[in-house]
Order: C-alpha cells, then structure tokens, then sequence
C-alpha cells in the first residue's frame, strides 16, 4: 500500500531532520526508515540527504509505502468495516476470531481476513494492528494501513492518547458487595444510599509462575495496571460494567475483575463457569483518538453483541 503526503513549510529550518521532528513531531522510527530508505521522500522534487537545510516554502513529501506484503495468507472472511479512509481501518471484530494467526489458528484470523480484503483490490498490505484484542473479545480494532499511522497509534497507546472503552459482564451484585472496600488495590465510590456506583483498580500485574499465557495480580513483581468501572445494569445473578483502561496489560480487565471477587463467567483460565454463554463476556465498546495523520478526534462505538445482551434479559 501506498501513501504520499504532501506539505509545504512557512519557515526556514536547519534541516529536514528538525522540520520532521520539531514541526512535524515524525516518531523515531519513521525518521530511521526516511534515513534508511525503507521509506522515502522528495524535497521540491529531489532528495537531499536529511540534514540538508530546509528553505521556507518548500515542498514535501513523505512517500509510505510497503514494499513486501504480509506474511499471513488471504482468507476470505466475513469483515465488519466500520471506517476506512488512506491512513486507517476500524473493523468490528466478532468474538472467537483471533487477530494474529498462531500454531492453532492459521487461517481465521482477523489478519487472514483484512489481508484477502486488499489483495481483492489488488493491494500490498502489511497487517499493523493497534489494539489488539483476544480471541473470545469482541468489538472495535483499529488497523492501520501504513507505517507513519501506526508509529504514531502506538504513540498514543503509549501516552493514553488512545481512549478505550469495554463492556463487561461480570458475576454477582456489585452495587451491595460488602467486600469491595476490603480490597486494597481498589478504590471503590458510592452512591447517596451507599451502594456501590463504581471504581478504580490500580493492582499490579504479572505472569503467573509455570504458564505463559496466564496473569495474576502480584503487588512485588508486577507492571503498574489501572482499570476504572462504572456499574451500567444489574440482574439476580450478573451485573454489566462500562470500563476505561488507564494501562493495556494482557488480561488486564480479566484479572481485575476476578481480584475483585466479580469474575468473568465462561472464562476458561479464570472462571470456566459457563452459564449461558460460551465465551468471556468483554466487548470492545468505544474507540476514541486523534487521527494519526490529520489530527482530528475520531470516535467510533460499538453496540451489544446478542450473545451479552441474551446473557443478561436471562437473569434480569
């Protein structure tokens, strides 16, 4: 895939190098690969080296392209696009697809599907996905189509730039849960008539000892993880939470929830209780952020899946 932007700067610099990092704030890596020449760029038409000066009014452009495709097959898959434009693509992924083909998973991958989307149109096109989600999570991806979207997507993951919002159903009544406050890694708000409304989890996490997938809450050997919750509905048996990550740890939602003693049903390495529902009930709801390349804010939201929804009007 290729992309060619185009600018025109008013004032005089040193170099390209300063226009490209002071003014135009290019990450590191974007920089290296101008450097490198795996990526390009023209300057009125030529290529001086990049700490050539830079005369005011000039012309630039930064040509993206990726010259070898991804390494996954084409799979054609049912693809919920959402957006597209040049610089990103947000898809609505559904639960029980991984993202990235594994040992297990060669060719059901939301990879394998975005790959056979571009090769259909002809286009070269290297899988760069920005948050990634599990298997059984289900709900917005943003994918990005080049390599300056998504050094500067992982940029705002990096400085929490990148807002996401999940639904999640999780076990028991939480509003009455007299043992919320007893967890020393939460603090928890509440309401006038001293339910409970809400919270914040800050317990740290780490892989757990003997396995290379699972994660627990470890106060001396884990990686700082913040996880704020609102309570949106609740049942005779399982309440639905809005929450917002401060941090993206693996399993991060999974682990705080079963911390705090509200864990999520059907989840096989935490609570493989499956009462109605044959996955972990976690959905990637909301994708806010600015556009990598123009800066505009974009949001996107996702509704329900069926299978949250059934779990909850069952015990209502």
């Amino acid at each position: 895939m290729k992309r060619i932007l185009t600018y025109e700067n008013e004032l005089e610099y040193d170099s390209v190098y300063d226009w490209l990092r002071e003014k135009m704030h290019f990450p590191r890596s974007i920089v290296a690969a101008l450097r490198s020449g795996e990526q390009d760029y023209r300057i009125n038409g030529k290529k001086p080296v990049l700490w050539h000066s830079l005369a005011a009014g000039s012309r630039i452009q930064i040509i993206l392209e990726d010259k070898d495709s991804s390494s996954f097959a084409p799979v054609q898959l049912p693809l919920d696009i959402v957006y597209e434009d040049e610089d990103i693509l947000l898809v609505d992924k559904p639960a029980g697809m991984p993202s990235h083909p594994s040992m297990n998973h060669q060719g059901d991958t939301l990879a394998n599907a975005v790959l056979y989307y571009y090769q259909k149109q002809g286009i070269p096109f290297v899988f760069r996905i920005a948050n990634r989600l599990d298997m059984d999570t289900s709900g917005l991806v943003a994918i990005s189509k080049n390599a300056l979207a998504a050094a500067r997507l992982k940029q705002m993951i990096d400085q929490r730039q990148l807002h996401r919002e999940y639904l999640c159903i999780v076990e028991g009544v939480l509003s009455t849960d007299p043992h919320l406050a007893d967890k020393s890694f939460a603090e928890i708000h509440y309401g006038a008539a001293g339910q409970a409304l809400g919270g914040c989890i800050s317990a740290p996490i780490s892989r757990r000892e003997g396995s290379v997938i699972e994660r627990r809450v470890n106060a001396w050997e884990g990686q700082s993880a913040l996880t704020n919750f609102e309570i949106v509905r609740e049942g005779r048996r399982f309440s639905l939470l809005r929450i917002w990550l401060g941090t993206g740890r693996t399993h991060q939602i999974r682990v705080h929830m079963n911390y705090l003693g509200h864990p999520l049903p059907a989840d096989y390495l935490y609570h493989p209780v499956y009462p109605g529902i044959s996955r972990h009930p976690l959905h990637s709801a909301r994708l806010s952020f600015p556009h990598p390349i123009t800066g505009r804010q974009m949001c996107f939201e996702s509704d329900l899946p069926t299978d949250m929804q059934k779990l909850l009007d069952t015990f209502s």
